[in-house]
């Protein structure tokens, strides 16, 4: 298989800075969530799609106000763009106890192939700005080979504070070379920026048009 192109390519500082919409869930073994569910206009993460920075629709998410946007690529990726400042989903996760990320997606438009799954990356270069001299990591979540039609919630286990590499996490270094338990210590100390793929490390995909909503992204913190 053909190894895809890094999320560190499609990363770019942007400068938004927005007030955060917080609230509290209640889930078993977790609490104090922030939730952005763009209902108020804000956008805490500076959310883009690939290259493209969304349209806020203001109805028919789930429920209410989403995020929208398009892109012409292999592997569609909402992600937060490196550095941006003053969100919650990135920073010191470890020090945040953060438990789960979640997010709500819906896919108008796409290509459907084998093997294609809704991943989370976390990165950091260690504020060097060089990604070769940082830390990566993924996780491979539910199987889209098939597009699910509608609104629909990818929860992805996180474990900041783990002092090993928790069970489903790939942990790679800048030089490609495998990653240890305190690499991934050090980059749940500073997360520079994340990413949601549409797609399978490891796997080539064909370009193609894609046109998807985002909602309710959150941070679950793990209770002590």
């Amino acid at each position: 298989m053909v190894q895809l192109t890094s999320l560190s390519l499609l990363r770019r500082p942007r400068l938004w800075q927005l007030l955060p919409l917080l609230f509290f869930l209640v889930l078993p073994g977790l609490h104090a969530a922030f939730v952005e569910t763009f209902d108020d206009g804000t956008d805490n993460g500076d959310w883009h799609l690939t290259v493209n920075p969304p349209t806020l629709e203001t109805d028919g998410g789930n429920p209410g106000a989403y995020l929208r946007a398009s892109a012409d690529a292999a592997v569609p990726t909402w992600y937060v763009p490196y550095l941006t400042t003053h969100t919650v989903f990135l920073g010191d996760f470890a020090q945040k106890n953060i438990g789960t990320m979640t997010f709500d997606l819906n896919t108008y438009a796409g290509v459907e192939v084998p093997d294609r799954n809704v991943t989370l990356d976390l990165n950091t270069t260690f504020h060097t700005g060089d990604f070769s001299k940082g830390v990566d990591a993924y996780y491979i979540g539910r199987n889209i080979s098939h597009l699910p039609v509608g609104w629909h919630t990818y929860a992805f286990p996180v474990s900041a504070a783990s002092p090993t590499i928790p069970p489903g996490w790939v942990v790679t270094r800048g030089d490609g070379s495998p990653g240890t338990d305190a690499d991934w210590q050090a980059l749940m100390q500073d997360v520079e920026t994340l990413g949601v793929e549409l797609g399978t490390p490891g796997y080539f995909y064909p370009f193609g048009v894609w046109d998807i909503g985002f909602d309710n992204a959150r941070l679950s913190t793990r209770q002590h």
